[in-house]
Formats: structure tokens, C-alpha cells, sequence
């Protein structure tokens, strides 16, 4: 069944016009925070805008299943955890996010595209605090057949990633 979800295409720049931080090139800095990786965008005119990028792989061949993201979209104080993840799923049923086997949260995709689905997620305060205590979040899928699919996301590193990307109180990111 996991082969249904492999897709050669899905790398880390897949959906790179789509996604905040993913962009390569000048004026990109990226740090490292375990399984987690920061990219900042620098801008000229503005505050410099940073997101914490996960790619989750098949662990016997390192096949990209999925790409995760949060960031702070401009004009909203919360953050939002963006899911890229390949075609061949059950769009009515939607998503469901948990953090250690605890209560999911339930959300639908935005859009699909040749490269796959995206899907959002609004993260609330209580479930940044639970992501950040947390050592592994789930994100779980109907696959074409009705099957349940889970994919775990490593938290490893969540807590100074997610921090490192946080705006200041003045509504800028760090330097």
C-alpha cells in the first residue's frame, strides 16, 4: 500500500512556488534543529519571514511521503501547519492531526494538483504547546482502497525550530 503514496516527483522542492520558505538561492539562510530545518527568506523591505520544513520518507528506501511546514502567514498570529502530500487518497475524508496517540484534530485539504494535495491546518496555542511537548505527531489518511494510512512526523527538534521562526512581540522575525 505504501507504494500507492511513493511518488518520485515529491522532493524537497516539489511545490516550492507554493511553499513559504522552500525557495533556494540568494538571500535564503538554513539552520538545522535535529529533524527539523529553518529557512528565512531575507527581505530588504520588511521583516524576514522563516519556516521549519520536515520531509517525511518511506524508512526503508528514504522515499519522500510527504512534506510538512509551519509558519506564521502574514496577518495571522497563530501559526499554520501546511501537509504536502502525494495523490491517491480519499479527499472527502480529509485529515486528522494527533501528538502522541492523543485527541486528533480534523481538517480537509485546500487543493490538489499534479504534484499532490495540500492541506492547512490552523494551530492553536494548546496544540503548539502539545507539538512542542510531544515526541511524535501522526498525520492519518483514507488511501484509494478506504484504508487508514498514518505518517508519523518526528517532533524531534520542534521546540527550537518552532521557536527560532516565532515573530517578535513587535510583529518581526528574528534575524
Amino acid at each position: 500500500m505504501m507504494g500507492l503514496l511513493s511518488i518520485s516527483m515529491f522532493s524537497p522542492n516539489a511545490f516550492s512556488q507554493q511553499q513559504p520558505g522552500a525557495a533556494s538561492g540568494e538571500g535564503v539562510t538554513t539552520e538545522s534543529f535535529q529533524d527539523w530545518e529553518v529557512r528565512c527568506q531575507r527581505n530588504a523591505e520588511g521583516p524576514t519571514p522563516c519556516a521549519m520544513v520536515q520531509m517525511v520518507t518511506q524508512p526503508d528506501s528514504d522515499q519522500p511521503l510527504m512534506q510538512v511546514i509551519l509558519d506564521y502567514p502574514p496577518q495571522i498570529d497563530d501559526p499554520v501547519m501546511s501537509f504536502f502530500v502525494p495523490l491517491g487518497v480519499r479527499l472527502a475524508a480529509g485529515l486528522q492531526l494527533s501528538v502522541d496517540n492523543g485527541e486528533p484534530v480534523q481538517f480537509p485539504y485546500q487543493v490538489c494538483l499534479e504534484q499532490g494535495c495540500r492541506a492547512d491546518v490552523p494551530i492553536e496555542p494548546s496544540m503548539l504547546q502539545q507539538l512542542r511537548s510531544g515526541s511524535t505527531a501522526t498525520l492519518s489518511m483514507i488511501g484509494p482502497r478506504g484504508d487508514r494510512i498514518d505518517l508519523d512526523i518526528s517532533l524531534i527538534g520542534f521546540t527550537d525550530a518552532s521557536t527560532r521562526i516565532a515573530p517578535l512581540v513587535s510583529g518581526t522575525f528574528p534575524d
